[in-house]
């Protein structure tokens, strides 16, 4: 026997019998409530309420009878069965003036006080069936009417925006007509913008019910940046095209909670706002007052005031672009005016079939700026709307009945069928680009948006169609655009590389000069040795004093200066030749320091410049290609011998004395060689520049500014580092430091 959620109250005087009865009540009821006395029954009564009575008529205190009428004076409805030992016509009278459903006469029958029990609780649960029936019907009910005033609202709001265009008014009357449809406490919009070369969103429109704080002033929801921990989840989201909602207290994480909390929101309802693809902001609706569920209704036409408020502002984009085409389209309107009347005429008996639809619909479907077509699950048309009947340039009766995807180019229907197939439970999918071809050879690329709906019981899938042709067009130019300007970049790029190739060479040749000019001071020595000795033999020999002894030790010294100009030239011919090719080696850093010396110290001497050497007193070992790294002393010696020439010719004085010092350091794993001048010196923005490609202080003729560039990469090449210490007037040092083995 099922148990049934009733509770009963037993009032019974004698324990023995009130235990027996409880048990017998027990096995329908879910609750069994006792008294033993009738003002203990009719206080236990107050205090639970209990759907049945089952009382004694005599009883202490209170008979049954008057604890019965003292009941009902608090509910005229309770059902009252009546247990007596006396069978009396004027108990029976008075039970039937009490209003009670059964009278029992003890000793009772268990059977009999299970089955009046069994129909007093089946006339209870069918009265409890037939309440929420109509509490059920009473819902449905005013969820229509709420349903149908808020599609008379969308409609209102739709031709408004059609009619008048967007404007901050239509915006603020929409949402006050749909705040007051769907009886939410706040709605807004929030719009996408730059703010500080970032990306934020801030609120722009808002709408508040009466006795709800107003937040369109609050600074925190004004740039909010897109990145942002409470923020960045939304976004995600939204720019999927899909909708945020749920009750603030258990459907929100702790960081966002915190923020809707402050505003007093208890439920919360976000759709995305697009314009074409393009993820534009949201409009949301708020609950401040306790916690709700947004129904469908209110989700769709919340959906529909964001594609309307999309379209609207997308619209006013292209306003100043279709102007522009006024002129053609008036040309084309004379042409087709004859094939208008026929369209005309076609667009009455669709409007007629569209009447026929679902009221709530037309209007929507009517005056959408896109194209709207249903199809069902085996892909045929069912209907399309206005300018559906303009994008496919054919009258309604040729589409409805056809297959879709027939109308679609042959490289695109495989797509097309994939996001119509029923399989999917998902009700919205992305969007799909796809081609038509119409009769007269003229192609039209459109934007499919399906999204599931129930259509006369079954399912069916809509179509939202937009023209993207003038966008693909626009894409295919920018692509072209971008080609012929990869071109060209790429070949500035070759005429760039090729003017640095043309200066790296003058560089080259400069040094060459200057290796030139310090060869002809280090080889003119040694030939003058030469030719005076030469010279003094011939003066023998005509003398006829030359004798084998003298001419022996004028060979020998003449030998010493030929092998000396000889050693200048191989050190000469291995320096000038492409050191790319020459291993690293374990070389001295004083014979490095010497080596670089032989070739300009002529130079120097000749041009009054001190050189101080300080070689260290131990040998230093560094593993390095020494010809790259003479050329980085080379070019550090050329430099100071410039800056002290520079400074001397600039009005130094007579007791200016141009000097260069050389040092070689040891600090722990390290060798530092500096040269140091005491020439015109740099300043520090100077001074932070010099390694920079092609950058110099010199004229043109002077210098190309890349020697220390090449100096810089050499010493890197060696895991060393190159840096300089200078002041203005007061010279410059300059710092080679590599590794010891």
């Amino acid at each position: 026997m099922t148990v049934e959620n009733i509770s009963v109250l037993l009032v019974e005087s004698d324990d023995i019998l009130r235990a027996i009865y409880s048990r017998i009540i027990a096995r329908q009821v879910k609750e069994v409530i006792t008294a033993t006395n009738g003002e203990d029954g009719f206080l236990v009564y107050k205090s639970h309420m209990p759907d049945i009575i089952i009382t004694d008529i005599k009883l202490p205190v209170i008979n049954g009878i008057d604890m019965v009428k003292k009941i009902r004076t608090l509910d005229k409805g309770v059902r009252v069965i009546i247990m007596s030992a006396f069978v009396d016509v004027k108990y029976f009278i008075q039970a039937i003036e009490a209003g009670v459903k059964g009278f029992l006469t003890k000793p009772i029958d268990s059977d009999k006080l299970t089955k009046i029990l069994r129909e007093q609780v089946h006339e209870i649960l069918l009265e409890r069936q037939i309440e929420e029936e109509g509490r059920r019907r009473k819902e449905a009910e005013r969820d229509r009417e709420k349903s149908d005033y808020i599609l008379r609202i969308l409609s209102e709001t739709t031709a408004l925006f059609l009619q008048q265009g967007i404007s901050d008014e239509n915006i603020n009357d929409t949402l006050g007509l749909i705040g007051e449809a769907t009886s939410a406490s706040r709605l807004y919009i929030f719009r996408r913008h730059a703010h500080k070369k970032k990306s934020v969103v801030s609120q722009i429109y808002e709408w508040v019910e009466y006795g709800i704080e107003r937040q369109l002033d609050n600074d925190l929801l004004k740039n909010i940046p897109i990145s942002s921990p409470s923020f960045s989840r939304w976004v995600s989201i939204l720019e999927s095209d899909e909708i945020i909602k749920g009750n603030v207290e258990t459907d929100f994480p702790e960081e966002e909670k915190q923020m809707l909390v402050a505003q007093d929101i208890k439920s919360i309802l976000i759709i995305p706002v697009f314009l074409q693809n393009e993820w534009w902001g949201f409009i949301g609706l708020d609950e401040c007052k306790q916690t709700r569920q947004w129904s469908e209704v209110e989700i769709n036409a919340l959906r529909l005031v964001a594609n309307n408020i999309g379209a609207a502002f997308y619209r006013k984009r292209v306003e100043f672009e279709l102007l522009s085409l006024n002129a053609q389209l008036e040309n084309r309107v004379k042409e087709r005016t004859k094939e208008l009347e026929i369209e005309v005429a076609e667009r009455k008996h669709t409007e007629v079939l569209l009447r026929e639809s679902e009221e709530k619909y037309r209007l929507i479907f009517e005056n959408a700026n896109d194209g709207i077509i249903l199809v069902n699950k085996s892909g045929e048309v069912l209907m399309v709307n206005p300018r559906m009947v303009e994008v496919f340039d054919m009258i309604p009766k040729k589409i409805i009945g056809k297959r879709f995807c027939d109308f679609i180019d042959e490289e695109f229907r495989k797509s097309t069928k994939s996001i119509l197939s029923d399989k999917s439970s998902e009700e919205f999918y992305t969007t799909v680009d796809i081609t038509i071809t119409h009769k007269n050879g003229h192609v039209r690329w459109l934007e499919l948006k399906p999204a599931r709906i129930n259509w006369d019981g079954e399912m069916a899938t809509l179509v939202f169609v937009s023209d993207v042709t003038l966008r693909k067009i626009a894409e295919d130019e920018l692509n072209k655009l971008n080609l012929h300007l990869e071109n060209r970049i790429r070949e500035e790029v070759q005429k760039v590389e090729q003017q640095q190739q043309l200066l790296i060479q003058k560089s080259k040749l400069e040094s060459m000069g200057e290796l030139a000019a310090g060869l002809a001071h280090e080889i003119n020595q040694p030939l003058g040795g030469i030719s005076m000795g030469l010279d003094n033999i011939l003066y023998k020999l005509n003398e006829n004093e030359l004798t084998n002894d003298y001419l022996v030790s004028k060979i020998s010294v003449l030998f010493k200066d030929i092998e000396r100009i000889r050693n200048i030239i191989n050190h000469v011919r291995v320096f000038s030749r492409d050191q790319q090719s020459i291993q690293k080696e374990k070389v001295e850093v004083s014979k490095i320091v010497k080596n670089t010396l032989s070739l300009v110290e002529k130079q120097f001497n000749s041009e009054h410049i001190q050189i101080k050497i300080n070689l260290g007193s131990k040998p230093v070992f560094i593993y390095v290609n020494p010809y790259r790294v003479e050329q980085v002393l080379l070019n550090l010696l050329s430099n100071a011998r410039y800056a002290v020439n520079k400074k001397s010719s600039g009005g130094a004085g007579s007791s200016y004395k141009k000097k260069v010092v050389i040092n070689i350091d040891v600090k722990s794993s390290m060798v530092l060689i500096s040269i140091e001048d005491n020439g015109i010196g740099m300043k520090d923005e100077i001074k932070n520049k010099i390694f920079e490609p092609f950058f110099t202080t010199k004229d043109l003729e002077s210098g190309t500014g890349i020697g220390l560039s090449i100096s810089y990469g050499i010493v890197k090449e060696s895991n060393g580092r190159i840096f300089a210490q200078s002041a203005p007037d007061k010279g410059t040092k300059m710092f080679v430091e590599l590794p010891i083995i």
